[in-house]
């Protein structure tokens, strides 16, 4: 696979990157029209070995980022 190199966009997202820890950043390049989706997850990605307990796990990040959200740490 090679991938399409976008420098300019790499660039911008490289910076979003710093100012934003925490989030993995993307950017989907259109290729009907020319335009660019930019994407943001924040990080990390979770795993769980059931679906319980992923769902507890997501339950915590959603907290965190509220907490986060709201200055509370």
């Amino acid at each position: 696979m090679i991938k399409a190199r976008f420098p300019s966009l790499d660039v911008l997202r490289d910076a979003l990157v710093k100012s934003h820890p925490g989030w993995r950043v993307w950017f989907v390049p259109n290729a009907l029209d020319g335009t660019v989706t930019w994407c943001a997850q924040r990080e990390p990605l979770l795993h769980a070995d059931t679906p319980e307990h992923l769902a507890e796990y997501m339950v915590e990040a959603n907290a965190d980022i509220a907490r986060a959200l709201s200055g509370g740490g």
